[in-house]
C-alpha cells in the first residue's frame, strides 16, 4: 500500500495499518502486565514495611526499657510483651495489622534459627516468635508467606535488618 496522496517513489515507503495497530496491541499488552507487577510489588513492599516498622520499633523499645520483648504474630494479629521473671505485661503499641487481614487466608511459616519451621497458625499464644534483647539484638527467623504463584520470604536478621525476597514456583 501506498501513502494516499503521494506519487513520489521517496515516499513509498511506510507502515501499514494492521502493522501499527499489532504494534499498539503489543504496547498495551506490555503495559498491562507491568502495571499488575507494579500492584503486585505494591502489596509486596507494605507487608515488608509493616514488619519493618515491628521490628524497628520492638529493637528500640527494648533498647530503651532495658527488657526483653517477647514478639507474637498468628494468622490475623500480632502483639509483643515484656518478658519478667513472673509475668508477662503486654506492651501498649498499635501493630499494623491491617496487612494480615489481606493475607489471613494464605499459609504462612516462620523458620526459627535453629532450623525448625512451624506454621504461624499453630503457634500457641503464650508462646513469642522472637525475642528482642536490650543490647539490640535478636532471635532473628524467616516468614515465609505462600501466595498462589510465588513465596514472599522476609527475612529478620539478627540486627534488626529486614529483608524481603520473592521466590517463584
Amino acid at each position: 500500500m501506498l501513502e494516499t496522496g503521494c506519487n513520489s517513489n521517496k515516499y513509498q515507503k511506510g507502515y501499514t495499518l494492521i502493522e501499527i495497530i499489532v504494534v499498539l496491541i503489543i504496547i498495551g499488552i506490555s503495559t498491562t502486565f507491568i502495571t499488575l507487577n507494579f500492584s503486585t510489588l505494591k502489596s509486596v513492599d507494605s507487608k515488608i514495611n509493616s514488619f519493618e516498622k515491628s521490628v524497628n520499633f520492638l529493637t528500640e523499645e527494648s533498647i530503651v526499657t532495658g527488657n526483653i520483648i517477647g514478639w507474637h504474630l498468628n494468622s490475623n494479629k500480632q502483639f509483643a510483651n515484656y518478658i519478667f521473671d513472673n509475668e508477662n505485661k503486654e506492651i501498649d503499641y498499635d501493630f499494623d495489622n491491617s496487612f494480615l487481614n489481606e493475607i489471613t487466608s494464605l499459609r504462612m511459616t516462620f523458620r526459627f534459627e535453629d532450623g525448625t519451621i512451624t506454621r504461624i497458625d499453630e503457634i500457641q499464644r503464650d508462646s513469642p516468635l522472637m525475642i528482642f534483647y536490650p543490647s539490640g539484638e535478636n532471635s532473628g527467623g524467616e516468614i515465609d508467606i505462600y501466595h498462589n504463584d510465588y513465596i514472599q520470604r522476609i527475612v529478620i536478621k539478627n540486627n534488626g535488618k529486614v529483608i524481603n525476597e520473592v521466590i517463584r514456583y
